[in-house]
Protein backbone atom coordinates (compact mmCIF):
# COMPACT_ATOMS: atom_id res chain seq x y z
CA UNK A 1 0.00 0.00 0.00
CA UNK A 2 1.08 3.58 -0.64
CA UNK A 3 1.12 6.49 1.78
CA UNK A 4 -2.10 7.82 0.22
CA UNK A 5 -3.81 4.46 0.59
CA UNK A 6 -2.80 4.26 4.24
CA UNK A 7 -4.19 7.74 4.78
CA UNK A 8 -7.49 6.85 3.12
CA UNK A 9 -7.82 3.84 5.40
CA UNK A 10 -7.23 5.99 8.48
CA UNK A 11 -9.61 8.71 7.25
CA UNK A 12 -12.39 6.14 7.11
CA UNK A 13 -12.10 5.89 10.89
CA UNK A 14 -12.91 9.59 11.18
CA UNK A 15 -16.00 9.10 9.02
CA UNK A 16 -17.03 6.14 11.16
CA UNK A 17 -16.83 8.33 14.27
CA UNK A 18 -19.47 10.73 12.92
CA UNK A 19 -21.70 7.91 11.72
CA UNK A 20 -21.44 6.33 15.15
CA UNK A 21 -22.59 9.60 16.72
CA UNK A 22 -25.68 9.70 14.49
CA UNK A 23 -26.43 6.06 15.20
CA UNK A 24 -26.09 6.68 18.93
CA UNK A 25 -28.58 9.54 18.68
CA UNK A 26 -31.12 7.31 16.92
CA UNK A 27 -30.66 4.54 19.49
CA UNK A 28 -31.07 6.93 22.43
CA UNK A 29 -34.28 8.55 21.20
CA UNK A 30 -35.79 5.07 20.88
CA UNK A 31 -35.48 4.75 24.65
CA UNK A 32 -38.64 6.89 24.77
CA UNK A 33 -37.94 7.95 28.34
CA UNK A 34 -35.17 9.39 30.49
CA UNK A 35 -35.54 9.85 34.24
CA UNK A 36 -34.47 13.45 34.82
CA UNK A 37 -34.66 12.94 38.57
CA UNK A 38 -31.56 10.75 38.36
CA UNK A 39 -28.01 11.61 37.26
CA UNK A 40 -27.87 9.39 34.19
CA UNK A 41 -27.17 12.21 31.71
CA UNK A 42 -24.55 13.77 33.98
CA UNK A 43 -22.75 10.43 34.13
CA UNK A 44 -23.04 9.84 30.39
CA UNK A 45 -21.53 13.25 29.65
CA UNK A 46 -18.63 12.51 31.99
CA UNK A 47 -17.93 9.18 30.29
CA UNK A 48 -17.79 10.85 26.88
CA UNK A 49 -15.55 13.63 28.17
CA UNK A 50 -13.25 11.05 29.71
CA UNK A 51 -12.82 9.29 26.37
CA UNK A 52 -12.24 12.49 24.42
CA UNK A 53 -9.73 14.00 26.83
CA UNK A 54 -7.89 10.69 27.09
CA UNK A 55 -7.63 10.60 23.29
CA UNK A 56 -6.25 14.12 23.18
CA UNK A 57 -3.66 13.31 25.83
CA UNK A 58 -2.56 10.25 23.85
CA UNK A 59 -2.21 12.34 20.69
CA UNK A 60 -0.33 15.00 22.62
CA UNK A 61 2.18 12.47 23.95
CA UNK A 62 2.58 10.64 20.66
CA UNK A 63 3.20 13.84 18.66
CA UNK A 64 5.23 15.57 21.39
CA UNK A 65 2.78 18.46 21.62
CA UNK A 66 3.26 20.90 24.45
CA UNK A 67 -0.48 21.28 24.96
CA UNK A 68 -3.39 18.97 24.25
CA UNK A 69 -6.23 20.24 22.07
CA UNK A 70 -8.60 22.41 24.12
CA UNK A 71 -11.85 20.71 25.06
CA UNK A 72 -14.21 23.70 25.19
CA UNK A 73 -15.84 23.04 21.82
CA UNK A 74 -16.24 19.34 22.50
CA UNK A 75 -17.83 20.13 25.88
CA UNK A 76 -20.40 22.35 24.15
CA UNK A 77 -21.04 19.75 21.45
CA UNK A 78 -21.66 17.08 24.08
CA UNK A 79 -24.18 19.22 25.93
CA UNK A 80 -25.93 20.08 22.66
CA UNK A 81 -26.13 16.39 21.78
CA UNK A 82 -27.85 15.44 25.02
CA UNK A 83 -30.22 18.40 24.90
CA UNK A 84 -31.28 17.31 21.41
CA UNK A 85 -31.82 13.76 22.67
CA UNK A 86 -33.96 14.90 25.61
CA UNK A 87 -36.04 17.32 23.55
CA UNK A 88 -36.72 14.61 20.98
CA UNK A 89 -37.70 12.03 23.60
CA UNK A 90 -40.05 14.41 25.41
CA UNK A 91 -41.48 15.86 22.20
CA UNK A 92 -40.32 19.39 23.01
CA UNK A 93 -40.84 21.67 20.00
CA UNK A 94 -37.75 23.75 20.63
CA UNK A 95 -34.47 23.89 18.75
CA UNK A 96 -30.98 23.72 20.20
CA UNK A 97 -28.33 25.88 18.52
CA UNK A 98 -24.69 26.66 19.17
CA UNK A 99 -23.03 30.03 18.51
CA UNK A 100 -26.13 31.44 16.81
CA UNK A 101 -26.63 35.18 17.06
CA UNK A 102 -29.67 35.98 19.18
CA UNK A 103 -30.51 38.87 16.81
CA UNK A 104 -29.29 39.67 13.34
CA UNK A 105 -27.06 42.65 13.87
CA UNK A 106 -23.35 43.32 14.07
CA UNK A 107 -21.85 42.49 17.42
CA UNK A 108 -24.89 40.55 18.63
CA UNK A 109 -24.38 37.92 21.29
CA UNK A 110 -23.51 34.38 20.16
CA UNK A 111 -24.17 32.13 23.16
CA UNK A 112 -22.41 28.81 23.41
CA UNK A 113 -25.86 27.20 23.44
CA UNK A 114 -29.23 28.78 22.78
CA UNK A 115 -32.72 27.31 22.99
CA UNK A 116 -35.23 28.63 20.45
CA UNK A 117 -38.97 28.41 19.98
CA UNK A 118 -39.44 29.57 16.41
CA UNK A 119 -37.70 32.99 16.39
CA UNK A 120 -37.76 33.52 20.15
CA UNK A 121 -34.83 32.72 22.42
CA UNK A 122 -36.09 30.85 25.47
CA UNK A 123 -32.71 30.28 27.16
CA UNK A 124 -28.97 30.52 26.72
CA UNK A 125 -26.26 28.37 28.29
CA UNK A 126 -22.72 29.65 28.58
CA UNK A 127 -20.22 26.80 28.93
CA UNK A 128 -16.71 26.76 30.39
CA UNK A 129 -14.40 23.84 31.01
CA UNK A 130 -13.08 25.65 34.09
CA UNK A 131 -12.90 29.20 35.47
CA UNK A 132 -9.29 29.23 36.63
CA UNK A 133 -8.26 32.23 34.56
CA UNK A 134 -11.51 34.12 35.16
CA UNK A 135 -12.16 33.17 38.76
CA UNK A 136 -12.77 36.76 39.87
CA UNK A 137 -14.65 38.17 36.85
CA UNK A 138 -17.05 35.42 35.87
CA UNK A 139 -20.02 36.96 37.68
CA UNK A 140 -19.62 40.35 35.97
CA UNK A 141 -19.25 38.67 32.58
CA UNK A 142 -22.32 36.52 33.11
CA UNK A 143 -24.42 39.43 34.41
CA UNK A 144 -23.54 41.50 31.35
CA UNK A 145 -24.58 38.70 28.99
CA UNK A 146 -27.79 38.09 30.92
CA UNK A 147 -28.65 41.79 30.78
CA UNK A 148 -28.03 41.94 27.03
CA UNK A 149 -30.14 38.84 26.55
CA UNK A 150 -33.11 40.25 28.43
CA UNK A 151 -32.97 43.50 26.45
CA UNK A 152 -33.96 41.41 23.43
CA UNK A 153 -35.89 38.57 25.10
CA UNK A 154 -37.12 39.61 28.58
CA UNK A 155 -38.45 36.17 29.50
CA UNK A 156 -35.36 34.21 28.45
CA UNK A 157 -33.34 32.30 31.03
CA UNK A 158 -29.56 32.34 31.30
CA UNK A 159 -27.33 29.61 32.72
CA UNK A 160 -23.62 29.12 33.30
CA UNK A 161 -22.28 25.55 33.19
CA UNK A 162 -18.69 24.80 34.18
CA UNK A 163 -17.26 21.36 33.54
CA UNK A 164 -15.00 21.06 36.58
CA UNK A 165 -14.21 22.78 39.86
CA UNK A 166 -10.51 22.01 39.46
CA UNK A 167 -8.21 25.06 39.58
CA UNK A 168 -10.78 27.58 40.82
CA UNK A 169 -12.70 28.11 44.08
CA UNK A 170 -16.20 27.41 42.72
CA UNK A 171 -19.42 29.38 43.03
CA UNK A 172 -19.36 29.32 46.81
CA UNK A 173 -22.64 29.72 48.68
CA UNK A 174 -24.46 31.59 45.92
CA UNK A 175 -28.19 30.86 46.07
CA UNK A 176 -28.23 30.19 42.34
CA UNK A 177 -25.89 27.20 42.52
CA UNK A 178 -27.69 24.21 41.05
CA UNK A 179 -30.36 26.50 39.60
CA UNK A 180 -28.58 28.99 37.35
CA UNK A 181 -24.91 28.17 38.01
CA UNK A 182 -23.71 24.60 37.59
CA UNK A 183 -20.34 23.01 38.28
CA UNK A 184 -20.77 19.51 36.90
CA UNK A 185 -17.74 17.65 38.27
CA UNK A 186 -15.09 17.92 40.97
CA UNK A 187 -12.27 16.43 38.91
CA UNK A 188 -10.75 16.45 35.44
CA UNK A 189 -12.33 13.89 33.08
CA UNK A 190 -9.09 11.95 32.58
CA UNK A 191 -8.83 11.32 36.33
CA UNK A 192 -11.96 9.18 36.58
CA UNK A 193 -12.51 5.46 36.16
CA UNK A 194 -15.59 5.19 33.91
CA UNK A 195 -16.20 1.64 35.08
CA UNK A 196 -16.67 2.58 38.71
CA UNK A 197 -19.28 4.60 40.60
CA UNK A 198 -19.47 8.07 39.04
CA UNK A 199 -21.69 9.72 41.66
CA UNK A 200 -18.70 10.84 43.71
CA UNK A 201 -17.47 13.01 40.84
CA UNK A 202 -20.74 14.94 40.34
CA UNK A 203 -21.13 18.33 42.05
CA UNK A 204 -24.18 19.91 40.38
CA UNK A 205 -25.93 17.48 38.03
CA UNK A 206 -27.15 18.86 34.72
CA UNK A 207 -30.64 17.33 35.06
CA UNK A 208 -32.24 20.25 37.01
CA UNK A 209 -31.16 22.63 34.25
CA UNK A 210 -32.65 20.35 31.61
CA UNK A 211 -35.92 20.06 33.55
CA UNK A 212 -36.20 23.84 33.66
CA UNK A 213 -35.94 23.94 29.86
CA UNK A 214 -38.83 21.51 29.42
Amino acid sequence: MSLIEFEKEYSKEIDVSFNSLKNLYEKMIKLRNIDLNKKEISKAILIRLHSWYSLQNNIKNFLNKRYATAGSDFFVETLVFYLKVVFRIFGIKKEVHSERQIVRKRGAMRPDISIWERDVVKAIIECKTQLGWNRYKWRDDFSRKEKNLKLEFPDAKAFLVVMTSKNWPGFGEDENVGKKFFTLYNTWPTEIDPNKDLDKYIVNPIEPLIRSLL
